[in-house]
């Protein structure tokens, strides 16, 4: 090999190896949004299972769950301010049988604590005669609600009510946790 080629060789290496630093540097920034500021397009789920057990006080004998998400869609200004969003609730639930579920929330209260209600599905389901099946509902939040939710979510729980098991007062329930992001 001449110096020539050898000299070209190791400039096309560096050149190559000079992008892949650069692009390297550029993807990861990129990826990173700005400390503890959500990107403007972060879909916030909550995934959550509710059990009679976490109810207050606590239903015993109660067989039954339900295990699904509760999702915020949101819209943000440029400052990444909650402008608008719809809370998407998405349940499959299980109860030993015939069930009438009246309600599903999400609640303002801490762990071991009830709330009033401050997200309202709006479900006002039929008798479900095998106990077993999904409830997907979407509404709209109000900003100052949803972000008071982000801000906090262990001060706030979801749960299901039934009249068939008879639970009106919450048959399920699951303390809101950190979300993911989608």
């Amino acid at each position: 090999m001449t110096k020539r080629t050898m000299l070209v060789a190791s400039l096309a290496l560096l050149g190559a190896l000079a992008l892949v630093v650069v692009g390297g540097a550029g993807g990861a920034a990129a990826k990173k949004p700005g400390k503890g500021k959500p990107s403007l397009s972060a879909t916030p789920v909550f995934k959550l299972r509710l059990k009679p057990s976490e109810e207050v006080p606590r239903i015993k004998g109660l067989r039954a769950d339900a295990v699904g998400s509760v999702t915020f869609d949101l819209t943000r200004n440029s400052a990444g301010a909650i402008t608008s969003g719809e809370v998407v609730f998405y349940f499959n639930y299980a109860f030993p049988g015939s069930v009438t579920i009246s309600g599903l929330h999400v609640h303002q209260g801490a762990k071991g604590a009830n709330g009033g209600i401050v997200v309202d599905s709006g479900t006002n389901e039929p008798a479900d005669v095998d106990g077993v099946g999904n409830l997907t509902k979407v509404v709209a939040g109000s900003p100052a609600t949803l972000q008071a939710i982000l801000d906090n979510p262990r001060a706030y729980y979801v749960n299901l009510h039934t009249t068939t098991p008879a639970h009106p007062a919450g048959a399920l329930r699951a303390q809101l946790h950190n979300p993911t992001k989608r």
